[in-house]
């Protein structure tokens, strides 16, 4: 059930959007004074608490190098100030870009901002390591720690999704270019991928439309978020074990994908 509202950002609709078609009920928190978390979801009995943060094009714009971490950071310490109020809750912070190409939430970055800014990544795989999942140890800066923003049970990375199939197809031309024990040339990845593009009949893209959640659970968090609360077909969740951030769940369409020989990297 959904409060009435006027001028909603992107990233509002867009969470509106996955949370009912999760069947999830909503209300925007109020009664305070204080500027309050977006949105309250109930599930299962008990109340979980979102703020949504969208990232805009950065004025002045960045010149030279720059760290991505940074605004992501900025994002959880001020969640971090609208979450005071809800001690005893379950608090997540949903992350949403569409519109800089200056701001990047992947995963890889946002874990990195939340846990350290220097990433060791592990392939899980002998062969290409695009075909399964990473896994990530970080160390440095971080903007949660055991000490750190523990009101935070969760990041959640709002993102659509779609399966380019020119990609797919391009991958999989390779993968067997390689296993008949052809050396990769440089530029053969971009020339298959043309060459595919040119023959390819029928829609690119499946699943247009799709939204999802990519949970990234905060192990230092007083209150853990619930192993049953974003768990869409398309949803990934990743979680601290034997001291790597490592996937720990993927949902049930994405299973079947990767079980029919998609790559994790299209996941």
């Amino acid at each position: 059930m959904a409060q009435a509202m006027c001028e909603k950002t992107e990233s509002e609709r867009i969470l509106e959007q996955y949370l009912e078609g999760q069947s999830l009920t909503w209300t925007r928190p109020s009664g305070s004074d204080r500027k309050q978390p977006d949105y309250e979801v109930q599930h299962r009995g008990a109340s979980y608490v979102f703020e949504v943060k969208e990232f805009d094009y950065p004025a002045p714009e960045p010149s030279g190098g720059f760290s991505p971490c940074r605004p992501i950071q900025k994002k959880i310490n001020r969640a971090r100030e609208q979450f005071k109020e809800y001690p005893d809750q379950c608090c997540a912070l949903v992350l949403w870009n569409s519109k800089s190409i200056l701001r990047d939430v992947r995963l890889d970055v946002v874990l990195s901002a939340a846990f350290g800014e220097r990433v060791d990544i592990e392939p899980k795989c002998a062969g290409d390591p695009r075909a399964e999942p990473l896994s990530y140890q970080f160390s440095g800066k971080a903007a949660l720690t055991p000490t750190s923003n523990t009101t935070i049970s969760a990041i959640a990375i709002l993102v659509r999704y779609q399966l380019d199939q020119v990609w797919l197809e391009a991958w999989r031309r390779l993968s067997e270019k390689m296993g008949r024990g052809e050396v990769i040339q440089p530029f053969d990845e971009s020339d298959i991928t043309q060459q595919v593009s040119r023959e390819f009949v029928g829609p690119r893209y499946l699943y247009q439309g799709t939204i999802r959640m990519i949970v990234l659970e905060n192990p230092y968090a007083k209150i853990a978020f619930p192993l049953d609360l974003f768990t869409g077909p398309f949803d990934q969740r990743w979680r601290l074990e034997s001291g790597r951030f490592s996937l720990c769940f993927l949902g049930s369409e994405l299973t079947r994908l990767k079980q029919s020989g998609v790559p994790f990297v299209y996941l």
